[in-house]
């Protein structure tokens, strides 16, 4: 039996063509208004649509600076069934349909939970970008035009097997803005220049493969001799001269264990070339990946 530590780049949409489905989509007005929570190490933003036994919740979290989000949604219509763990997602009326995975759970309510895998456009979606991305490439974040978050109208959710889904968003914009200036905090939370970071020549690039970082001694021995796997999600602060000078779990399917394996791997063994500002002056920066156990 192989058991390795695989360090990988985040999942990437793929965009398709829009599937027949029969049926008239639930449609669903919000029923709260759009709620921020600044974390130490993330930005959420979530909001309620529908009422009852229809009401779905939106939850959107981003972990740095950029356009694209992890999405989860929760409630009874996004409950699942089927082994099918496909959904495809729309933000319309202009931008093209994509296709995702998705793993279940659920809240402590009760509640069902569908959490989309790896992160995702809100608009501005690029297939060509997305697949390079899923290659594991680190790209410098595109810039997105602002009248694309205010044109969006709706999400529109299809799941195998269950009723289409219109969530009635409206514009996106507010929400945008309010993401993008959480993000921000973040970086001078991180103890980053905000403005250096918004026109950096190079980002903070691994030296190697960063795949090398890890190796199978690094699995811990109990969570292997209980056959226990993990995903977790780490942040590495990057000084001037392209050193790790921390690094932080930004999420974790846990045991803690796993978090520790990462940290002490990684902060051993990574290198960097440091970012450079617009001037080519090197500065001090953040990395983000994951890392997933498995057996």
């Amino acid at each position: 039996m192989h058991r390795r530590a695989a360090l990988t780049g985040l999942a990437a949409a793929v965009a398709m063509t829009m599937p027949a489905y029969a049926g008239e989509p639930l449609r669903l007005s919000p029923s709260s208004d759009w709620h921020i929570n600044y974390a130490d190490d993330s930005c959420r933003l979530a909001r309620s649509f529908g009422t009852g036994d229809e009401e779905v919740v939106l939850v959107l979290d981003r972990f740095q600076p950029g356009p694209k989000v992890g999405m989860t949604l929760t409630g009874q219509p996004v409950k699942v069934r089927s082994e099918t763990r496909r959904i495809t997602l729309r933000f319309g009326p202009n931008d093209p349909a994509f296709e995702k995975g998705f793993t279940t759970g659920s809240l402590d309510n009760g509640n069902a939970a569908l959490i989309v895998d790896g992160n995702l456009w809100i608009t501005g979606y690029d297939p060509a970008r997305a697949a390079r991305e899923n290659e594991g490439k680190s790209l410098k974040q595109p810039d997105i035009d602002p009248a694309l978050y205010a044109a969006i109208r709706f999400l529109e959710l299809r799941i195998v097997g269950k009723q289409a889904i219109h969530l009635e968003t409206g514009s996106m914009m507010a929400a945008e803005q309010a993401l993008a200036a959480c993000t921000d905090d973040l970086l001078r939370g991180w103890k980053i220049d905000v403005t250096a970071h918004q026109n950096l020549s190079r980002r903070a690039t691994p030296v190697g493969e960063p795949e090398q970082w890890l190796n199978n001694s690094d699995y811990p021995p109990e969570m292997r001799a209980r056959g226990y796997q993990g995903l977790v999600h780490f942040r590495l602060i990057v000084d001037a001269a392209g050193k790790p000078a921390s690094c932080h779990i930004q999420q974790s399917t846990r045991p803690v264990e796993f978090d520790e394996a990462v940290c002490n791997g990684i902060m051993r063994r990574a290198e960097f070339e440091p970012a450079l500002d617009a001037m080519g002056k090197p500065v001090a920066s953040y990395y983000l990946n994951r890392v997933r156990f498995r057996m």
